[in-house]
């Protein structure tokens, strides 16, 4: 005869630890679902409230003159970044590139966009710091003084802009001294806009330093949406460009730049390397591991205890069924029954071996628990009584 024995301990450890890990990986997986669904919709709602961009509904957005732009025929493209910028052909002479939030510029990035808009019919910067002047090598500077609280005049002959369009320049002003500078909406020493004439390295260049005339706030006061319009849609296509922070950085961002596209896989297998390390060196739970006690408590001791607790608790149903358990499980010992034999079958051997009625023997054995501690009592002395007689037998 062969004797298989089942190690319930390790076949139950082993079983919870798989179901942990199951676990682990299912919330890994719903957190990186989570964590992709959060960035998604961080890039697509960021811009939404960001200045003078096209897609902002708000007050300080120019979707009003991206929809005017495209109502008239002219084909609107966004791009944000510099990726998206040098993705697809570049500009050509019907187009027009218009740079807003150009204080995110960098040199680099200055140098590539110079780059990229060479061959395009004109080039709007709106509202460059110096900084930025400096890094797209234009013959402009900053001009200092307040602003005119009335209504000025373009008074310049510039394509798209009449010499009697006015607007109340509310924001950066400039000088220029280069050869054959055009500056408009003039005041003291200072000028709202400053167009350079377009020479072998760049296009027509037009900085304009007031970009409220093309907030949808503003773009309905004296000239500022003819203004707008005109300068903006004097061509075939319109490539809306919106630098984003990463812009900002030395980095290189050209199309041969390897290091912005490395940046997601590195940061992917650190995170893994650092998953794959907390499952090899986490702990687990193993199986139960008996050990002494500091101290020797008699098995009298504790069946009293556990009678108080249930005698305080006046839970005799409990108190009742325990008792039946307990001398149903020493009478199997007696009779040499196995360990799980039923109730039934240990009443009908007892009341063979003490020679009492069976069905008594069952009701005293399987019967309903007792309603008072008298009838617990009763109950447990004719239990005892019945181990005895079968004890004897």
């Amino acid at each position: 005869m062969t004797l298989q024995v089942w190690d319930r301990a390790a076949a139950t450890s082993s079983g919870s630890r798989r179901g942990r890990i199951v676990w682990v990986v299912a919330l890994l997986l719903a957190a990186g679902l989570v964590a992709a669904a959060v960035v998604v919709v961080v890039q697509r709602s960021a811009h939404r409230g960001a200045g003078l961009d096209p897609d902002n509904p708000g007050r300080e957005g120019a979707q009003a003159l991206a929809r005017v732009l495209d109502d008239h025929g002219v084909s609107v493209r966004v791009a944000r970044g510099q990726a998206a910028l040098l993705d697809g052909p570049g500009p050509d002479a019907r187009t027009t590139v218009v740079v807003t939030s150009a204080g995110q510029l960098s040199r680099a990035t200055a140098d590539t966009l110079l780059d990229r808009a060479r061959g395009a019919r004109r080039l709007v910067v709106v509202e460059p710091n110096p900084f930025v002047l400096t890094a797209l090598r234009l013959p402009v500077a900053a001009a200092g003084g307040p602003s005119p609280a009335a209504g000025v005049d373009a008074a310049c002959a510039l394509e798209g802009l009449s010499s009697n369009d006015t607007i109340t320049p509310d924001g950066r002003s400039y000088e220029s001294s280069a050869s054959g500078a055009v500056e408009c909406f003039g005041f003291g020493q200072a000028a709202a806009l400053v167009a350079l004439p377009a020479t072998a390295d760049r296009p027509e260049v037009v900085v304009l330093g007031d970009g409220a005339i093309l907030r949808n706030s503003e773009i309905t006061r004296l000239d500022n949406a003819g203004v707008a319009v005109r300068m903006l849609g004097r061509g075939d296509h319109l490539v809306w460009y919106v630098p984003s922070i990463l812009d900002a950085s030395d980095l290189d961002t050209t199309a041969t730049s390897e290091v912005p596209k490395a940046v997601g896989p590195l940061v992917f297998l650190s995170v893994l390397a650092l998953l794959a390390l907390m499952l090899w060196r986490g702990r687990r739970f193993g199986p139960l591991v008996t050990e002494p006690l500091p101290a020797v408590v008699k098995a009298i001791e504790t069946t009293q205890s556990r009678g108080r607790l249930y005698r305080k608790a006046r839970d005799t149903g409990r108190a009742g069924q325990a008792l039946r358990d307990r001398s149903t499980r020493r009478l199997a010992t007696y009779l040499g029954l196995p360990p799980s034999s039923t109730g039934a079958a240990v009443a009908a051997a007892a009341a063979a071996a003490a020679h009492r009625d069976p069905q008594s023997v069952t009701s005293l054995l399987t019967g309903s628990g007792p309603s008072t501690e008298a009838a617990l009592l009763t109950l447990a002395n004719h239990l005892s009584d019945l181990e005895k007689e079968v004890r004897r037998a």
